[in-house]
């Protein structure tokens, strides 16, 4: 018996700073240090495994961009979180954090529609904590991923 399936082609061209800062203005500054260089370079490595120009086409940068600052923005509200030698005085930096929903302080009220910005999907939950991986997942919406297969009884010749 053989699957045949439509592949996703992994291959990407190359992907710069450049390119991220072009997209991401707001990092410039922060990329242009010796430890923006290394959180590119590593943030680099997923977002090149994660998201493919075969699927993505001409906002394929956009969507490096959006990858690595979601991340990015992940390692900086961790270096918010407490920081010390025990375990108690770094307890609270694992909190869980969610949207806000609603919020008043005196005459003050605020409140987000999330159903209009970011997906309910399950697998959205882990893009849906930045702005930046709720909007890479939006454009992921506005793409078509073939998704066909075949399965026949007999094998393909020449496959192994």
């Amino acid at each position: 018996m053989a699957i045949i399936g439509i592949q996703t082609d992994r291959k990407n061209p190359a992907f710069t700073i450049a390119d991220f800062t072009f997209w991401m203005p707001q990092f410039k500054q922060f990329m242009d240090t010796d430890e923006g260089q290394t959180m590119f370079d590593n943030l680099y490595e997923i977002a090149n495994a994660k998201i493919f120009k075969s699927i993505y086409g001409s906002d394929w940068k956009l969507a490096m961009s959006y990858c690595i600052a979601h991340y990015a923005t992940l390692i900086a509200q961790q270096q918010q979180a407490p920081v010390g030698d025990t375990l108690e005085s770094i307890a609270g930096g694992g909190t869980t954090k969610g949207v806000l929903s609603s919020m008043s302080v005196g005459g003050f009220s605020k409140s987000y529609d999330i159903d209009k910005t970011m997906s309910a999907d399950d697998e959205a939950k882990f893009w849906n904590q930045t702005s930046y991986g709720a909007a890479l997942w939006a454009l992921l919406k506005t793409k078509n991923i073939a998704s066909i297969f075949v399965v026949t009884s007999n094998p393909i010749p020449g496959a192994n």
